[in-house]
């Protein structure tokens, strides 16, 4: 009875092995190939949302300078008038004076508040996208191990 060599064992191991690697390989790029065509659609809807997300902080935004613009006439008016009304020079000043301070303040609290709606805002648009790429990293993760050469891979187990 004639045994086959052991080298000729050893070479048809390797190629068996190399087989199932590539078979293998195939069918990750297959299903990798198939989720990344998934991607598109999702993504569109991502970046919708992301659009959505920032109209609506633009309106936000928007309704807050208009909300203080309309507030800031009504001091201004208000302020005339107490200036207009006052009795002395120095009474004037004190009024223009505090008139002042207070619109200063209330410009640096719009700015604060308008810095964080806008902050917020990225954060919101971003997330969609944020979770996006979480996804395609992932995925790209998963089809890494088929990337590599399968007969390197057969030969090195």
């Amino acid at each position: 009875m004639a045994t086959k060599p052991k080298a000729a064992e050893a070479v048809e191991q390797v190629m068996k092995d190399g087989n199932e690697a590539m078979t293998n390989g195939i069918e990750n790029w297959t299903k990798a190939y198939e989720r990344f065509a998934g991607f598109g659609k999702a993504n569109v809807e991502a970046y919708m949302q992301s659009a959505a997300s920032f109209a609506k902080a633009f309106e936000r935004i928007n309704s807050e300078f208009v909300s203080f613009s309309k507030q800031q006439v009504e001091d201004g008016v208000a302020a005339f008038k107490a200036i207009s009304g006052s009795k002395s020079l120095h009474e004037a000043w004190e009024v223009q004076s505090d008139f002042a301070k207070s619109a200063l303040d209330a410009y640096v609290a719009q700015a604060t508040k308008v810095n964080d709606l806008v902050m917020d805002a990225a954060k919101q648009a971003a997330e969609p996208l944020s979770q996006r790429f979480t996804a395609f990293a992932e995925a790209a993760k998963e089809v890494r191990p088929a990337v590599v050469n399968p007969f390197m891979r057969a030969a090195a187990e």
